[in-house]
């Protein structure tokens, strides 16, 4: 193999274990909060013995989006949590953001171009995605941006779980 060859796997290889890192830390941090949303809305609507039921057959189903929760969890907050509503009034929002970074991030593919590798960026990916026009769009992500986008996840980690607590607090309360 000639050193050209070796030297472009090596730098495709740190740009892949660069990507892991910065897709990778977020998508971690996503779960959690599309795990706690589902928490919330199966804690409004099902007695203990049956929430575990509807997560299963229902919101890990393959119908079930982030986006749906998201909508049904406002409703739900809108309709029964309206001072819950007023503690967060930017958390749907920021749920969308999450969202829409998410899926630029996983319907994206990772740039390993001659021309992206000859930069040779230590701390940044650039990802390629497709308009519905046909046009390709270059993002480049870095690791600052990564950090900021994290700190956001994790506040409306917290603000969730305390969602989560007052709601399964408030439907245990009418049951007994």
């Amino acid at each position: 193999m000639s050193s050209t060859t070796n030297d472009r796997k090596e730098k495709v290889a740190k740009v892949i274990e660069y990507d892991m890192i910065i897709r990778g830390a977020f998508l971690a941090h996503v779960i959690p909060i599309e795990e706690l949303v589902k928490d919330i809305i199966s804690y409004h609507f099902c007695s203990e013995e049956k929430r575990k039921q509807l997560i299963s057959l229902i919101l890990n189903g393959r119908d079930y989006t982030l986006a749906s929760g998201i909508e049904i969890l406002e409703k739900i907050l809108d309709i029964h949590y309206h001072d819950l509503t007023q503690r967060y009034p930017k958390l749907i929002d920021d749920l969308d953001k999450i969202i829409q970074f998410r899926n630029c991030l996983a319907h994206s593919m990772l740039d390993t171009s001659d021309g992206f590798l000859a930069k040779n960026y230590m701390d940044r990916i650039r990802l390629i995605s497709y308009d519905n026009r046909g046009q390709t769009n270059y993002r480049d992500i870095t690791r600052s941006e990564i950090d900021e986008r994290l700190e956001d996840c994790i506040d409306i980690h917290f603000a969730l779980v305390d969602i989560r607590v007052e709601v399964r607090d408030r439907v245990l309360t009418k049951a007994e």
